[in-house]
């Protein structure tokens, strides 16, 4: 059961699985209002990946995500070879593996326009490169993160107390002179008015994690705090969850900044229930056995619900209340107007934008809008959600 044969075709199978199901998943998306505004908005780092991508695989859906899947495959693999090191059986490296594929935040992250999926990979690079004792490469990375995004501010945290519980002065400098000039740089936002959002935020995180294992997640956390030997993925997700809770007790967070390092303490949650469970008799595994089974049941679902998450309008009686509905439409849209001859129409700014990423242009005389009552006065275009259908009329001015 330890040892695995043929572990690297084991791996290289799961990753392409993974890879074809997602790359369905880009068919099923449309380009959303948000990221819209960062494909033709400032020239940050998100913007120049997906210009980056749509310059080799063309203005489409897998220019636009493709690089993002790419960051997630290699994040895959990183993911591994850091389990390799906390788990030290090729087993126990695999399922900390699949529950970081199957986990709702690593699926978002792959098919949607976000920080989060690079935030992941170069992540888990420093990581990697820490545990496996590359000391130069290490801070050159780390260091390098302070260039690249904001979003590494919580890294920086975690290696200064990490530092300061290994008492290693080098590390913990470095990293509270990182984590200052990251608050110099990019600011935080703290001002306003006080507001609780603590449940929105256990909601969110519970959304990305699955409830049974955010459940887990905060119970290892906890259990692991009366142990002497500390991990540093447990001072990562340590020190994330309680950044995340103490700032929602004021304000609302962009959870993308802080979900990556969460879904990357899989390993930390495998070696726990790994050892839980080979401690104890097969006659008292039972309790484990169920979890782990209902646990993948449900990420499993979880899964292919993201994927192929166009099915679910067939379930849903307005399609305005599917989870997706804002990264759908626009495409549709955009080839039914091209398939009507129209290449130039005006539309409410939030669609007009996505609609330009397809093709089509603004126009000062041709304009559209939904509706839901039919007019037999306009030309009306159709598109199809499941059962439901969502309908658009033309009209001049």
């Amino acid at each position: 059961m330890e040892k695995i044969k043929n572990t690297k075709i084991i791996i290289f199978i799961l990753l392409f699985i993974d890879f074809i199901a997602l790359f369905y998943g880009i068919s099923t998306l449309s380009i959303s209002k948000d990221e819209a505004n960062i494909y033709f908005g400032d020239k940050n780092l998100l913007y120049f990946i997906t210009h980056i991508g749509t310059y080799i695989f063309g203005q489409n859906d897998y220019g636009l995500r493709l690089p993002f899947l790419f960051f997630h495959i290699l994040s895959c693999i990183l993911l591994f070879i850091l389990a390799k090191k906390y788990t030290k059986s090729d087993f126990d490296a695999i399922l900390s593996l699949i529950l970081f594929i199957l986990l709702p935040g690593s699926v978002a992250s792959a098919l949607l326009v976000n920080e989060a999926s690079f935030v992941i990979f170069f992540s888990l690079c420093i990581l990697c490169l820490y545990e496996y004792n590359k000391k130069i490469l290490f801070y050159v990375f780390l260091i390098s993160a302070l260039f690249i995004d904001k979003t590494f501010n919580i890294l920086f945290l975690t290696f200064f107390f990490f530092g300061i519980y290994k008492k290693n002065s080098t590390m913990f400098i470095i990293s509270f002179i990182l984590f200052a000039l990251n608050l110099t740089f990019y600011g935080f936002e703290v001002s306003g008015k006080p507001k609780g959002y603590l449940l929105d935020t256990l909601g969110i995180f519970a959304a990305c994690f699955s409830p049974l294992i955010f459940i887990y997640f905060f119970y290892v956390l906890y259990r692991l705090t009366f142990k002497d030997d500390k991990s540093l993925l447990w001072f990562l997700g340590s020190i994330t969850f309680i950044f995340c809770l103490l700032l929602s007790l004021r304000q609302k967070l962009y959870l993308e900044d802080f979900l990556p390092f969460c879904v990357i303490c899989t390993p930390l949650l495998v070696k726990t229930l790994m050892q839980s469970y080979r401690v104890r008799l097969p006659r008292f595994r039972l309790k484990y056995k169920i979890f782990i089974e209902c646990a993948l049941a449900f990420l499993l679902f979880c899964y292919f619900s993201i994927v192929a998450n166009n099915i679910l309008y067939f379930f849903i009686k307005n399609p305005n209340d599917h989870f997706a509905n804002n990264y759908h439409i626009a495409k549709e849209l955009a080839y039914k107007l091209k398939q009507n001859g129209i290449n130039s129409i005006h539309a409410k700014k939030e669609l007009q934008k996505r609609l330009l990423f397809y093709g089509i242009k603004d126009s000062k005389k041709l304009y559209i809008r939904e509706f839901n009552v039919k007019d037999d006065n306009f030309k009306t275009i159709d598109i199809k959600l499941g059962k439901n259908v969502k309908k658009y009329k033309i009209y001049e001015k």
